[in-house]
Order: C-alpha cells, then sequence, then structure tokens
C-alpha cells in the first residue's frame, strides 16, 4: 500500500494521543473540499459537525458512546443537521486515509446514509483494519465491496480529503472527535455533553 504525501508529513512530524482523542496539526482550496455527509434534517437550525479519524480511539468511542443517543433523540427526529468531517492522517500512518477514501467511495456511490452505515461500522474493526476487511464491512451494507476496496487501496479521495483536514485546521480543529454545535467546539464530547449543548442551541 502507498502512503500519501499527508501520511507522510505525520511520520515526519510524529503523532500524539491526549486522552481518548488524537491531536492535529495547513492551506485550502476549498473547490477540492469533498460533499460533506449529512444526516438527520438538512435544513435544521441545529448543525452538530463532528471531525474524525477512523484510526483515532476517541472517535471509535465517539461512535459507540456518544452518537447512538444522539442519533436516537436528535438525527432520526430529524431534530438537527449532523456533519462528518473528515480529519485524518494523524493517529496511524497507515490506514487513515484509506479508510476514509472506502467511506467516502461508499458515499459516492450509494449516499449518505450508507456512508454512516459503513462508518458506523468500519469503527468495530479498528484494530483489525485491512482491505479484505474494508471490502467485507461495505458489502455487508449492500454496497460494492470491491469498489471500495479499490478505492482504499489507491486512496481515490486523497486530494478530498487532505482539502478537509486543511479546513478543519482553518476552523481551529486541534483533535478527533472534535464536535461543534452551531459553530462553537463543544470540550465534552460525552452524551449529555453534546445533548446539553445541542438542548443549549435548540432553545
Amino acid at each position: 500500500m502507498r502512503y500519501t504525501r499527508r501520511q507522510f508529513g505525520a511520520l515526519a512530524a510524529g503523532t500524539a494521543i491526549v486522552g481518548a482523542g488524537c491531536l492535529g496539526g495547513s492551506d485550502l482550496d476549498e473547490d477540492d473540499l469533498l460533499e460533506v455527509p449529512v444526516a438527520g434534517d438538512p435544513d435544521a437550525d441545529v448543525t452538530v459537525t463532528v471531525y474524525e479519524d477512523f484510526t483515532c480511539p476517541g472517535c471509535r468511542q465517539f461512535k459507540a458512546n456518544t452518537y447512538p443517543s444522539i442519533r436516537e433523540a436528535y438525527i432520526d427526529p430529524e431534530h438537527i443537521r449532523y456533519e462528518h468531517r473528515d480529519f485524518p492522517g494523524v493517529t496511524d500512518s497507515e490506514w487513515s486515509f484509506p479508510v476514509a477514501s472506502a467511506a467516502r467511495s461508499v458515499q459516492d456511490h450509494e449516499g449518505d446514509d450508507a456512508f454512516f452505515q459503513f462508518s458506523r461500522a468500519i469503527y468495530e474493526f479498528q484494530d483489525q483494519y485491512s482491505l479484505a476487511v474494508i471490502e467485507e464491512v461495505a458489502a455487508a451494507i449492500d454496497a460494492d465491496g470491491e469498489q471500495t476496496r479499490t478505492d482504499a487501496d489507491e486512496v481515490t479521495y486523497e486530494d478530498g480529503l487532505e482539502a478537509d483536514r486543511a479546513y478543519g485546521e482553518e476552523q481551529d480543529v486541534r483533535g478527533t472527535p472534535w464536535v461543534f454545535v452551531d459553530g462553537d467546539h463543544i470540550e465534552d464530547a460525552s452524551a449529555d455533553g453534546v445533548a446539553s449543548a445541542i438542548e443549549n442551541a435548540m432553545q
């Protein structure tokens, strides 16, 4: 598997983990930004934006412990607009970009709902990432496993992912998971912390 330019940069700069999250540490052509995956009501008054790295243990915990509560209380009833943004290349030099590229492949070919299905499922294999696992998870949600595997292996969406990371840096994102509610960074990324911020924003 080839290394991306960003991955070489991460190797050179070194990486670190702080608490449950992961540190991040660039330039931006907004035309290169990838389409933002959205769940809930796209036109809701309150927007929750979460920056993630698929190799960050804190993001896996967020997806397992915080996201289900937020989904049940606010996303499924369409009380909020929920956005995923990528902030890859900090935690793991081998899989951060390929797994994010796989998720974007699923989005590109199957839509936002499939993206969120894949992103939830793939985290369960964070310690076992491989091209075979990526293909199997994609197939399990009825996406094209072979295409997803190819896009992971070739890091097809590398330029867009790098642009998304640069955009995050411009928004002062410094780690993952990094949660904004209506543009305000939420320090407490627990279910209660995010719910409290959402409730305050909805008032």
